[in-house]
């Protein structure tokens, strides 16, 4: 054994470690907290008498030990004292150990004394094996730590719900467009409250509204208009105009890690989400982190509403509310993919075209006036899974397009006479409704999407911790009452999302589209609507009936008459139909 590690068991040397814990990392990364500690802990040490090792500071911050996560630093040390390596712990204040509780402590501290190890708190003593008082006295203080912790977490939580109560703003910082004001305001007691408000920043507030001047302005015009490298009005536009501005951002604004911080799409587009810009009254909507599950982030907003249905105004509007909404669909349809409102293939970009491997199939240009082909997006070089095609899987294009638009012409025109084809009609109505409802009404919807998925989640975590709830009546009845309180969240979401659903119904212009000039005319030919419909109303058309297109490889047979031969497009074509959003529930 290493004569020092003998030492330091007999206590013949003192190996003594500082520990310093900061519970949550500040934004700006200063480090006061721990270096005061550091610096307490280090002139304690050069107090002690007689033969002694400083063996250095261990460390773990934005750790807070109130939640019982893993420490590193702390079980580091731990591990160190099991081994011999050191002998006593100098800390500031008890509390910066642990603040659990008392019963989960004792046995750490309990091993810490019995392995001779001398706890020093530079405020508040020191605790030392064969003392029962200080044992004592060290519980005291560890529940004393404890207690006050879980008190600030109920007097916090108690101060938000009562300022919510109040018409106080209790998300945290303000948003960009706004900066905080206290007021007092009086509770149900009578008594004087002070809650935070959001009031308007006029500086950041015109930044917003030129925004959206600028997306009305440049996007109100067919997408043909987007020409060479330039699109004007884009998202990605308006960022680098911002940046080249110098327009600051929120966190340029506040301390000093983001002084420099750009202007990004994401940045852009969160900012615009936030329903505060039209004054409405909001709740947070929390997902777990991709990276940490454990965590919560907020991932949007859902409006609140009055007993009517209509969003609370809560605050000054930057944007009229009408505006916003507008906003919402136009963030809703802008292209995913950057330039993809330049893609000229029908069914490009639409998510519904896939190879039978499952990829999708992208279209290539061509100057041939019919040419070009849909393609499986494998690369090449990419060996094919079991069961997958050998080879690339290639359909023609202007074939797949007459063939998927006729067959929702040929449907829609005799659907009297077949009850499915009438269900598809139904389904398609719903979609065509989605598409044509006012902003209004869509971003209504998708709030309570949003919040049906996460009464789903919360049933979810309830389930898989009702083993803690079931240990007493107390525990069962409130695991009874969360469980109820969450099916009627979802529950009322889902009968909501259904009245919407038919509310003011529009019906398929069915009558417009097979309008030809001529009797009897071709529905797709020279004098129809679709002969003269441009592409975005072409592929709004087909979304209302297709959910997905399914291309197989070609067979040899296949392939020797011709690539271009409509009987062999219908063979290797699957398309899967629309369904109702009420059935698919």
């Amino acid at each position: 054994m290493n004569p020092m590690i003998s030492k330091a068991v007999t206590g013949m040397t003192v190996h003594a470690a500082g520990y310093t814990r900061q519970s949550a990392a500040r934004e700006n990364k200063s480090e006061a907290s721990p270096a005061s500690q550091r610096a307490a802990n280090k002139a304690r040490f050069d107090q002690v008498a007689g033969e002694a090792v400083w063996c250095g500071h261990y460390e773990d911050i934005g750790i807070s030990a109130f939640n019982g996560k893993v420490r590193p630093d702390f079980e580091r040390l731990l591990r160190d004292c099991r081994a011999g390596r050191v002998n006593m712990i100098i800390v500031y204040y008890v509390s910066r150990l642990s603040r659990m509780e008392p019963l989960d402590a004792i046995p750490i501290v309990t091993e810490l004394l019995n392995l001779g190890v001398v706890i020093v708190s530079v405020t508040e003593g020191e605790f030392r094996k064969g003392n029962l008082m200080d044992l004592i006295h060290l519980i005291m203080r560890l529940d004393a730590a404890h207690q006050e912790s879980k008190n600030k977490s109920i007097a916090v939580k108690g101060a938000a719900k009562a300022a919510r109560d109040l018409g106080g703003y209790v998300g945290g910082k303000a948003p960009y467009g706004r900066r905080l004001r206290q007021e007092i305001r009086t509770n149900s007691e009578g008594r004087p409250v002070a809650v935070q408000v959001l009031d308007t920043d006029k500086t950041q507030a015109d930044v917003i509204r030129d925004v959206w001047q600028t997306i009305k302005r440049h996007n109100h015009v067919p997408s043909v208009a987007v020409t060479g490298r330039s699109a004007p009005g884009s998202v990605g536009n308006i960022v680098a105009q911002l940046n080249r501005e110098g327009v600051p951002t929120q966190g340029a604004t506040r301390g000093k890690r983001t002084k420099n911080g750009q202007w990004h799409n994401s940045t852009l587009i969160a900012m615009l989400r936030h329903p505060h810009l039209a004054g409405f009254a909001t709740e947070p909507i929390y997902e777990p982190q991709k990276s940490n599950p454990a965590k919560l982030s907020v991932v949007g907003y859902k409006i609140l509403r009055d007993d009517a249905g209509n969003p609370i105004q809560a605050w000054e509007p930057i944007l009229d509310p009408a505006d916003w909404f507008e906003l919402q669909a136009w963030l809703d349809k802008r292209p995913a993919r950057k330039w993809e409102s330049r893609v000229s293939t029908l069914l490009s970009s639409m998510e519904t075209l896939y190879c039978e491997c499952g990829r999708p199939m992208g279209g290539g240009a061509s100057k041939r006036p019919r040419g070009g082909a849909y393609s499986c997006a494998r690369q090449r070089g990419v060996q094919p899974k079991p069961g997958e095609h050998e080879g690339g899987v290639s359909i023609s294009q202007a074939t797949l397009d007459d063939y998927v638009a006729g067959h929702i012409f040929a449907l829609i025109a005799t659907a009297e006479d077949d009850p499915e084809t009438l269900e598809l009609i139904a389904a398609a109505t719903e979609r065509f409704g989605v598409t044509q409802e006012a902003p209004e009404r869509a971003q209504e919807r998708a709030t309570l999407v949003a919040e049906r998925a996460d009464a789903v989640r919360a049933l979810e975590t309830l389930y898989d911790m009702q083993a803690s709830y079931m240990g007493n009546e107390i525990g069962r009845k409130r695991f009874a009452s969360e469980v109820v309180a969450q099916e009627t969240r979802m529950t009322g979401a889902e009968q909501r999302i259904a009245e919407l659903a038919t509310l003011d119904m529009p019906l398929l212009p069915i009558a417009e589209w097979l309008n030809h000039e001529e009797p009897n005319g071709d529905p797709m030919g020279p004098g129809s609507w679709w002969h003269s419909a441009d592409l975005a109303d072409r592929r709004a058309f087909i979304a209302c009936f297709v959910e997905r297109i399914t291309v197989r490889k070609a067979l040899p047979s296949e392939k020797s008459r011709g690539k271009n031969a409509r009987s062999d497009v219908r063979a290797r074509t699957r398309i899967d139909w629309v369904t109702s959003a009420t059935d698919a529930n």
